[in-house]
């Protein structure tokens, strides 16, 4: 059985672990605190680090996101749990203005996200959505999403977002 794969990059964890570092030395005023408990602050590194990278492996039963550099299973979604596809542009409003974030959402048959994947940092990502539009169908748009927090993680519908074709239903 042909296995694809595409390997990424997630700056969320790595975001987080420089955060907390920020507000530790702001708090202490410099990096005793650090120096003081290496051991934890290096394992706290070396967790972030291997939680940042992952992989998407795609082959005929189903669609695996997982840890790269430990086996480990993130999400795990057959082709019978998903109804289809789409390409979104996630719009976040913040304090210095709007970004947005390429991704694909996987819908499931409740019309919830069951499986987000960015598109930014990843290699060998158009080979996998071609494998991807073998088994499984697409969205007719592309759509754009404001601050969908809830969304992305599957607790509200997306059904208001897209419509399918005729033929993809």
């Amino acid at each position: 059985m042909r296995e694809y794969k595409s390997i990424g990059v997630d700056f969320t964890f790595i975001g987080l672990g420089i955060f907390i570092l920020y507000i530790i030395s702001d708090e202490f005023k410099d990096f005793d605190v650090i120096k003081e408990n290496l051991y934890y602050s290096l394992f706290s590194l070396v967790i972030i680090i291997i939680s940042s990278f992952n992989i998407i492996k795609v082959n005929r039963k189903g669609i695996i996101k997982e840890l790269y550099l430990i086996n480990f299973k993130l999400k795990s979604k057959t082709w019978r749990e998903i109804k289809c596809y789409a390409e979104v542009d996630e719009v976040y409003d913040g304090k210095y203005g709007k970004s947005t974030t390429e991704a694909i959402w996987f819908i499931d048959y409740n019309d919830k996200v069951s499986l987000r994947i960015t598109k930014d940092l990843r290699h060998n990502f158009e080979q996998v959505l071609e494998i991807v539009d073998k088994f499984e169908d697409k969205t007719n748009q592309k759509i754009e999403v404001s601050n969908p927090y809830f969304m992305i993680r599957g607790w509200t519908k997306a059904s208001e977002y897209f419509t399918l074709s005729n033929n993809e239903k």
